[in-house]
């Protein structure tokens, strides 16, 4: 088969088969002849934050000279972009390869079609297995308790980022419920690291770990101090914990991103083999690369994933104290089951931006340009549904001093990064 071919029929899968039960998922990594009790499984969930705390942890591990495979949700360019070994996306033809291997399995065996991310999960597993990787890093898909990813009885150490409401639809109406379906990944006697900013998830979370006697570690705001901030980076300084005292920079330009790292770096002191290696940690999460994430992709333009009412929160805090000499413009769009009207309202009111590009990004869950013209009143604006010449529009209007974030849906972003990736070649 080709790589296209495989990349349809994944995406298609929604269409004729449902979310499955944990015990068929383990039933299919055992057809496979994966042996996951041998790795080491460091399994993330949250609502925002999970998959660069993943990069983080991977990039020290390699580091470290450690193999490591991770497995990551969504994609933003391609399919491949969701499992990678050191630090490099599987080849197409490994895709390839694997997807095979597990299709030979479900087509031969009389059970339930695996949902889409749950027959991704098994190719990233039985691919992990076939180079024999020494770690394993997992991001849930949504929540944690039922999700593919929670086939493992024995993970090596856990971690839940920071919980807010996103996909109240499916994982509950209120901070506690979703907390809940999070902490889910907690095992007996496994360590878990967690963000503690918010009292409901905590006691959902300390609850839990104290019923699996886990060891739990917090981390919250007061637990670091910031040394300097620019344009760049952020150095900061653990205030308890482990690396007490120790410095770091991470290469983002978003508080967030610290805490993010304080989660990674208490993950870290729980790994005898890795937690002494000051100087390894230290590169790894001042190097880290990870797209979309207030990622700077030309000068004085930056791509950031915010897609729900936590991340805006934070997207637009990082933007109003950035330091700027001419306009602040905004590219946004988002799919329509987001909270968009609290969303633009926080870009509205915080950031105050001197015009916004609106655009529409693909496909069926895309939100109306009409509905969000509508939404944003008062304002300098533009709008067309075609997000490469809205993209065009504002690179165009933008001078030298002015500073452009895009921003709303993960989507948007993959599709811009695809647009800007194409346009350098």
């Amino acid at each position: 088969m080709r790589y296209e071919d495989v990349e349809r029929y994944i995406l298609n899968i929604p269409k004729f088969t449902k979310k499955n039960s944990l015990t068929h998922t383990r039933t299919m990594l055992k057809k496979l002849g994966v042996d996951y009790d041998k790795r080491k499984i460091i399994h993330v969930a949250g609502t925002n934050g999970k998959g660069t705390v993943c990069a983080y942890i991977e990039n020290v591990l390699r580091k470290c000279d450690k193999e490591a495979g991770m497995f990551i949700s969504p994609h933003l360019v391609r399919m491949t972009e969701r499992i990678s070994i050191d630090g490099n996306e599987v080849t197409e033809d490994e895709f390839v390869e694997s997807f095979c291997n597990v299709k030979n399995i479900v087509d031969n065996e009389e059970y339930p079609h695996p949902s889409y991310f749950e027959f991704l999960f098994l190719m990233a597993m039985e691919i992990f297995d076939r180079h024999n990787v020494e770690y394993i890093i997992l991001e849930t898909g949504l929540g944690g308790r039922l999700d593919a990813t929670n086939v493992f009885e024995r993970p090596y150490v856990t971690v839940i980022t920071s919980i807010g409401l996103d996909h109240t639809e499916i994982l509950g109406d209120t901070i506690g419920k979703i907390a809940y379906e999070k902490a889910g990944i907690i095992k007996e006697n496994v360590p878990v690291i967690f963000a503690d900013i918010c009292k409901e998830s905590t006691d959902v979370i300390v609850d839990t770990a104290r019923k699996h006697n886990s060891t739990y570690i917090s981390v919250g705001n007061d637990d670091y101090k910031i040394l300097k901030k620019s344009n760049n980076d952020i150095d900061f300084c653990p205030l308890c914990g482990y690396y007490l005292n120790d410095a770091f920079k991470v290469p983002f330009i978003t508080e967030y991103q610290v805490q993010n790292a304080m989660l990674a770096l208490a993950a870290l002191s729980c790994m005898d083999d890795i937690k002494d290696k000051i100087e390894e940690i230290r590169e790894g999460i001042g190097n880290v690369q990870w797209h979309g994430r207030m990622e700077q992709v030309m000068p004085g333009v930056y791509f950031d994933g915010a897609h729900n009412g936590p991340g805006i929160e934070q997207f637009v805090k990082t933007v109003k104290e950035y330091p700027c000499k001419g306009r602040k413009l905004i590219l946004f769009s988002v799919v329509k089951e987001k909270d968009h009207e609290y969303m633009i309202n926080q870009i509205k009111d915080v950031i105050k931006p001197d015009k916004v590009y609106i655009t529409e990004v693909k496909g069926e869950r895309a939100l109306d340009t009409e509905v969000l013209e509508r939404e944003f009143t008062n304002m300098d604006k533009y709008v067309s549904k075609d997000i490469e010449e809205t993209f065009k529009k504002a690179i165009s209007e933008k001078r030298q001093e002015d500073v452009l974030f895009c921003v709303g849906s993960l989507y948007l972003i993959g599709d811009l990064l695809k647009y800007v990736d194409n346009s350098e070649r």
